[in-house]
């Protein structure tokens, strides 16, 4: 039996939010994700330091006052990757607690990094980086998808 694919899709959406779409291990998950920080550069951060070797990553995507944190442990071939929403990462007592998992799993590391690179060239494709700023606020990570390649 073939090991299915992860595909990925980034959709903006109305100014300042984005959603990213992940279909891993047959299910779908959607985190949302507001321009309060730079979440896509984030996750093409943390594909960037898998590619170069490293061991474990986090991405952040946050939204208001929460977010999701996908940590990324144990890479080697495979990687280990939790993805963790939280209710409030504004406050300094609060932001590590309350995590609740959306998803947990271990899947090809490359493919990873292949996925993430794919997404970020079709959405740039798509909408351009001019659009891009003027949707979600920040520059597009150009550098950090030239990176990936």
């Amino acid at each position: 039996m073939a090991e299915k694919k992860e595909h990925m899709r980034w959709q903006l959406r109305a100014p300042g939010g984005a959603t990213w779409h992940w279909s891993v291990a047959g299910e779908d998950l959607e985190v949302h994700t507001t321009y309060v920080g730079d979440a896509l550069k984030s996750v093409l951060r943390s594909a960037r330091d898998l590619q170069l070797g490293s061991g474990s990553s986090i991405a952040l995507l946050l939204s208001e006052p929460g977010g999701t944190r996908v940590f990324f442990s144990g890479a080697e071939e495979e990687v280990y990757v939790q993805v963790v929403q939280f209710s409030d990462l504004q406050s300094m007592d609060n932001r590590w607690a309350g995590g609740q998992p959306r998803w947990a799993g271990r899947i090809s590391t490359s493919g990873f990094i292949d996925d993430v690179r794919s997404m970020a060239e079709q959405l740039l494709s798509e909408v351009g980086e001019s659009r891009y700023l003027k949707e979600w606020g920040h520059p597009f990570p150009s550098r950090e998808l030239q990176a990936l390649h």
